[in-house]
Protein backbone atom coordinates (compact mmCIF):
# COMPACT_ATOMS: atom_id res chain seq x y z
CA UNK A 1 0.00 0.00 0.00
CA UNK A 2 2.69 2.51 0.98
CA UNK A 3 4.35 1.83 -2.17
CA UNK A 4 1.32 2.43 -4.48
CA UNK A 5 0.92 5.76 -2.43
CA UNK A 6 4.30 7.09 -3.30
CA UNK A 7 3.62 5.98 -7.18
CA UNK A 8 0.55 7.86 -7.05
CA UNK A 9 2.19 10.87 -5.76
CA UNK A 10 4.71 10.71 -8.20
CA UNK A 11 2.07 10.54 -10.88
CA UNK A 12 0.34 13.70 -9.39
CA UNK A 13 3.77 15.65 -9.78
CA UNK A 14 3.99 14.78 -12.96
CA UNK A 15 0.48 16.30 -13.92
CA UNK A 16 1.32 18.79 -11.38
CA UNK A 17 4.07 20.24 -14.08
CA UNK A 18 1.84 20.25 -17.13
CA UNK A 19 -0.87 22.16 -14.76
CA UNK A 20 1.88 24.54 -13.86
CA UNK A 21 3.17 25.29 -17.79
CA UNK A 22 -0.55 25.73 -18.53
CA UNK A 23 -1.27 28.43 -16.06
CA UNK A 24 1.88 30.10 -16.84
CA UNK A 25 1.48 30.52 -20.24
CA UNK A 26 -1.91 29.63 -21.77
CA UNK A 27 -3.97 31.35 -18.53
CA UNK A 28 -1.29 33.75 -17.49
CA UNK A 29 0.07 34.50 -20.58
CA UNK A 30 4.03 35.17 -18.97
CA UNK A 31 7.12 33.64 -19.11
CA UNK A 32 7.58 35.12 -15.83
CA UNK A 33 4.79 33.23 -14.07
CA UNK A 34 5.49 29.91 -15.74
CA UNK A 35 9.32 30.22 -14.37
CA UNK A 36 7.76 30.84 -11.18
CA UNK A 37 5.23 27.94 -11.10
CA UNK A 38 6.99 25.30 -12.87
CA UNK A 39 10.43 25.87 -12.11
CA UNK A 40 10.62 27.25 -8.58
CA UNK A 41 7.38 25.87 -7.34
CA UNK A 42 7.58 22.39 -8.93
CA UNK A 43 10.96 21.34 -10.35
CA UNK A 44 13.03 22.99 -6.91
CA UNK A 45 9.78 22.92 -4.68
CA UNK A 46 8.59 19.60 -5.05
CA UNK A 47 12.03 17.44 -4.68
CA UNK A 48 13.13 19.90 -1.79
CA UNK A 49 9.84 19.67 0.03
CA UNK A 50 9.11 15.77 -0.63
CA UNK A 51 12.84 15.32 0.62
CA UNK A 52 12.36 17.01 3.71
CA UNK A 53 8.77 15.41 4.30
CA UNK A 54 11.01 12.04 3.71
CA UNK A 55 13.02 13.15 6.76
CA UNK A 56 15.75 12.29 4.43
CA UNK A 57 16.29 15.38 2.30
CA UNK A 58 20.34 16.05 2.68
CA UNK A 59 20.93 12.72 1.74
CA UNK A 60 18.72 12.25 -1.49
CA UNK A 61 20.33 15.73 -2.68
CA UNK A 62 23.64 14.33 -2.42
CA UNK A 63 22.65 11.63 -4.36
CA UNK A 64 20.68 13.53 -6.94
CA UNK A 65 24.13 14.89 -7.84
CA UNK A 66 26.67 11.93 -7.44
CA UNK A 67 30.53 12.49 -7.86
CA UNK A 68 32.04 13.81 -11.02
CA UNK A 69 32.36 11.37 -13.41
CA UNK A 70 34.78 12.20 -16.43
CA UNK A 71 33.39 9.17 -18.67
CA UNK A 72 29.74 10.30 -18.07
CA UNK A 73 30.17 13.39 -18.94
CA UNK A 74 32.20 12.98 -22.14
CA UNK A 75 29.73 10.59 -23.16
CA UNK A 76 26.70 13.37 -22.47
CA UNK A 77 28.73 15.62 -24.18
CA UNK A 78 28.66 13.78 -27.22
CA UNK A 79 25.13 13.26 -27.11
CA UNK A 80 24.02 16.67 -26.43
CA UNK A 81 26.41 17.88 -29.30
CA UNK A 82 24.45 15.30 -31.27
CA UNK A 83 21.26 16.91 -30.07
CA UNK A 84 22.00 20.14 -30.36
CA UNK A 85 22.92 19.27 -34.32
CA UNK A 86 19.31 17.96 -34.83
CA UNK A 87 17.64 20.97 -33.34
CA UNK A 88 19.22 23.64 -35.09
CA UNK A 89 18.79 21.44 -38.68
CA UNK A 90 15.35 20.34 -37.41
CA UNK A 91 14.44 23.57 -36.80
CA UNK A 92 15.96 25.29 -40.05
CA UNK A 93 13.86 22.61 -42.09
CA UNK A 94 10.53 23.94 -39.88
CA UNK A 95 11.53 27.32 -40.98
CA UNK A 96 11.32 25.96 -44.87
CA UNK A 97 8.19 23.72 -44.06
CA UNK A 98 6.22 26.52 -43.98
CA UNK A 99 6.64 27.23 -39.78
CA UNK A 100 6.83 31.44 -39.79
CA UNK A 101 9.68 33.04 -37.78
CA UNK A 102 7.59 36.13 -36.96
CA UNK A 103 4.61 34.10 -35.81
CA UNK A 104 6.97 32.67 -32.95
CA UNK A 105 8.27 35.78 -32.31
CA UNK A 106 4.55 37.27 -31.35
CA UNK A 107 4.11 34.22 -29.29
CA UNK A 108 7.10 34.89 -27.52
CA UNK A 109 6.83 38.65 -27.48
CA UNK A 110 2.80 38.34 -26.18
CA UNK A 111 4.22 36.05 -22.97
CA UNK A 112 6.60 39.27 -22.33
CA UNK A 113 9.96 37.99 -24.07
CA UNK A 114 11.34 41.35 -25.87
CA UNK A 115 14.54 41.41 -27.87
CA UNK A 116 16.51 43.45 -25.24
CA UNK A 117 16.12 40.54 -22.62
CA UNK A 118 16.60 37.25 -25.19
CA UNK A 119 20.48 36.96 -24.09
CA UNK A 120 19.53 36.69 -20.70
CA UNK A 121 16.53 34.22 -21.40
CA UNK A 122 18.86 32.07 -23.85
CA UNK A 123 20.99 32.04 -21.06
CA UNK A 124 18.26 31.02 -18.36
CA UNK A 125 17.29 28.10 -20.55
CA UNK A 126 20.37 26.84 -21.60
CA UNK A 127 22.07 26.77 -17.70
CA UNK A 128 19.07 27.13 -15.46
CA UNK A 129 16.20 24.87 -17.35
CA UNK A 130 17.89 22.35 -18.00
CA UNK A 131 20.02 21.62 -14.57
CA UNK A 132 16.33 22.28 -12.63
CA UNK A 133 14.30 19.84 -15.27
CA UNK A 134 17.22 17.32 -14.85
CA UNK A 135 16.96 17.48 -11.04
CA UNK A 136 13.75 16.96 -11.08
CA UNK A 137 12.93 14.23 -13.93
CA UNK A 138 15.75 12.15 -13.97
CA UNK A 139 17.27 12.95 -9.90
CA UNK A 140 14.10 12.81 -8.21
CA UNK A 141 11.13 11.35 -10.79
CA UNK A 142 12.94 8.46 -12.24
CA UNK A 143 14.80 7.72 -9.06
CA UNK A 144 11.32 6.88 -6.53
CA UNK A 145 10.28 5.21 -9.60
CA UNK A 146 12.52 2.91 -9.29
CA UNK A 147 11.56 1.74 -5.63
CA UNK A 148 8.90 0.40 -7.43
CA UNK A 149 9.26 -0.58 -10.80
CA UNK A 150 11.88 -1.70 -13.28
CA UNK A 151 13.85 0.37 -14.37
CA UNK A 152 12.32 0.34 -17.87
CA UNK A 153 8.84 1.78 -16.78
CA UNK A 154 10.12 4.33 -14.94
CA UNK A 155 11.89 5.69 -17.75
CA UNK A 156 9.15 5.62 -19.73
CA UNK A 157 6.42 7.07 -17.23
CA UNK A 158 9.09 9.78 -16.07
CA UNK A 159 9.68 10.93 -19.85
CA UNK A 160 6.12 11.02 -20.54
CA UNK A 161 5.42 13.29 -17.71
CA UNK A 162 8.35 15.28 -18.64
CA UNK A 163 7.51 15.02 -22.78
CA UNK A 164 4.00 16.29 -21.57
CA UNK A 165 4.03 19.90 -20.92
CA UNK A 166 6.55 20.01 -23.89
CA UNK A 167 3.15 19.17 -25.97
CA UNK A 168 1.56 22.71 -25.02
CA UNK A 169 4.31 24.75 -25.83
CA UNK A 170 4.80 22.48 -28.98
CA UNK A 171 0.93 23.21 -30.24
CA UNK A 172 1.45 26.64 -29.35
CA UNK A 173 4.10 27.60 -31.69
CA UNK A 174 4.42 25.14 -34.38
CA UNK A 175 0.75 23.92 -34.71
CA UNK A 176 -0.88 20.57 -33.76
CA UNK A 177 1.15 18.33 -36.27
CA UNK A 178 4.64 19.31 -36.02
CA UNK A 179 3.51 20.19 -32.29
CA UNK A 180 2.82 16.35 -31.59
CA UNK A 181 6.07 15.40 -33.63
CA UNK A 182 8.07 17.60 -30.94
CA UNK A 183 6.68 15.78 -28.57
CA UNK A 184 7.51 12.75 -29.65
CA UNK A 185 11.03 13.96 -29.79
CA UNK A 186 11.07 15.08 -26.42
CA UNK A 187 9.64 11.73 -25.32
CA UNK A 188 12.53 10.32 -26.82
CA UNK A 189 15.62 12.00 -25.29
CA UNK A 190 13.98 11.98 -22.06
CA UNK A 191 14.40 8.40 -22.83
CA UNK A 192 17.83 8.46 -23.37
CA UNK A 193 18.41 10.30 -20.82
CA UNK A 194 16.94 7.87 -18.52
CA UNK A 195 19.15 5.25 -20.11
CA UNK A 196 22.41 7.56 -19.63
CA UNK A 197 20.83 8.28 -16.18
CA UNK A 198 21.19 4.28 -15.82
CA UNK A 199 25.26 3.97 -16.68
CA UNK A 200 25.78 7.32 -15.02
CA UNK A 201 24.08 8.03 -11.69
CA UNK A 202 25.51 11.60 -11.10
CA UNK A 203 23.70 14.59 -12.83
CA UNK A 204 26.41 15.92 -14.64
CA UNK A 205 26.15 13.33 -17.40
CA UNK A 206 22.60 14.28 -18.15
CA UNK A 207 22.61 17.73 -17.59
CA UNK A 208 25.37 18.29 -19.44
CA UNK A 209 23.65 16.74 -22.56
CA UNK A 210 20.41 18.24 -21.76
CA UNK A 211 22.54 21.53 -21.77
CA UNK A 212 24.07 21.49 -24.81
CA UNK A 213 20.37 20.34 -26.33
CA UNK A 214 18.77 23.29 -24.86
CA UNK A 215 21.81 25.37 -26.91
CA UNK A 216 20.77 24.16 -30.26
CA UNK A 217 17.00 25.82 -28.86
CA UNK A 218 18.96 29.20 -27.45
CA UNK A 219 20.63 29.01 -30.82
CA UNK A 220 17.08 29.21 -33.48
CA UNK A 221 15.94 31.63 -31.00
CA UNK A 222 18.65 34.29 -31.28
CA UNK A 223 19.54 33.15 -35.00
CA UNK A 224 16.21 32.93 -36.73
CA UNK A 225 14.02 33.88 -34.06
CA UNK A 226 14.65 37.14 -33.07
Amino acid sequence: MKRKRSLLLLVCYGFLATLAVFYGLLEKQSLFVTFLTFHLLVCLGVPLVHGWWEGDLRTRWRLAWGTFDRNGVAFGTALGVAMCAGIVAGMWLLLHAGIRADWIRGVLERWGLSTAWIGWFALYIVIANSLLEELMWRGFVLQRLLYGISRWKAIVISSFFYALYHLIVGVVLFGWKWGVLITVLVFGAGVLWGWLKGHFPSVYATWISHLLADLGLAIVLMVWIF
